[in-house]
């Protein structure tokens, strides 16, 4: 016969029910302002992304925000896109707080950018946790991305190619735009503008016309070499270390299949891969009809 404490146990038990899910009419969707960027920023640091204010600021000043707030006007999820022109656009930067997942608040962002983007085609970089929510939205994986970074080994030793390397400047800013545009399938001009403007760069030669580039700026626990284009292995390497020549300490690159040929020697350097993502689309991959210079690495995996 059950004791009185059991048969209090067992009733506590059949009345319980769990507390349901919020339901999505609870949370509206806003613009983005500057001025949410430290709550964004406390979000990525919560899931270990390596996002420095700086970084955040970047991002923001290139794309389009929305904000998703709860019935007491506290925000509980971000998302930002980046517009290529009529027919590209990435999405990244999208977190929920752990303690606020299961709402549906990922795909109330997705479907947000999914009607702010139109006809546009879109790529994001998925994490593990993402690429569930991605797939359901329509998205496919189009290629992998190799996360390599470390404390470079010591001096890096310039190498050379049969394409003569230039400074880059105001000067030359154009024809990066021009061979960035033949290589990922759009104009990416005001993006480039700005992150030639945070850092340093290389251009590279050949025949009086440009054929790779480099560039590298301050983010996350270091640096950041990206983007990377050339129309070999040679060029890539030559750029990269060039501009790492005079460099110490932390680099990241986020590289494309393409670079695999060079992981070898990017790991003599110190560099080695640290994690494998899937690039995902949703319609068409620009870059696979693109024509000219190859991707090594991305601007940032939100960028891309």
């Amino acid at each position: 016969m059950p004791t009185a404490g059991k048969i209090n146990a067992i009733e506590h038990k059949l009345q319980y029910r769990p507390e349901p899910l919020m339901t999505n009419t609870a949370f509206t969707v806003r613009e983005m302002r500057e001025t949410d960027l430290p709550t964004c920023l406390e979000f990525t640091q919560q899931v270990k992304w390596p996002h420095r204010m700086g970084d955040w600021q970047l991002h923001f000043s290139q794309g389009n925000g929305s904000i998703i707030e709860n019935a007491q006007g506290d925000i509980v999820g971000c998302i930002l896109w980046w517009d290529y022109g009529d027919e590209y656009a990435t999405v990244g930067l999208v977190v929920v707080p752990a303690h606020m997942q299961g709402n549906g608040l990922g795909r109330k962002l997705m479907d947000t950018v999914m009607s702010q983007t139109g006809e546009r085609s879109l790529q994001l970089v998925a994490t593990v946790a993402g690429k569930r929510l991605y797939q359901q939205c329509g998205f496919t994986e189009a290629a992998l991305i190799y996360q390599v970074q470390g404390q470079l080994a010591g001096a890096v030793e310039p190498l050379s190619s049969d394409a003569g390397i230039k400074p880059l400047d105001t000067n030359n800013l154009a024809d990066i735009i021009t061979i960035d545009a033949a290589a990922y399938g759009c104009s990416r001009a005001s993006l480039l503008t700005a992150v030639a403007q945070q850092g340093k760069g290389l251009v590279a030669y050949r025949d009086g016309k440009a054929v790779g580039y480099a560039m590298l700026r301050t983010s996350g626990h270091g640096q950041t070499l990206g983007p990377v284009l050339a129309d070999d292995d040679d060029t890539a390497k030559a750029l990269i270390s060039q501009v790492l020549a005079s460099e110490t300490g932390f680099i990241r690159f986020d590289l494309t299949e393409r670079a695999k040929g060079i992981q070898p020697w990017l790991e003599s350097l110190g560099l080695a891969q640290v994690d494998e993502v899937s690039l995902m689309v949703k319609g068409e991959f620009l870059p696979a009809r693109a024509s000219g210079s190859h991707i090594y690495s991305l601007v940032s995996q939100a960028f891309g």
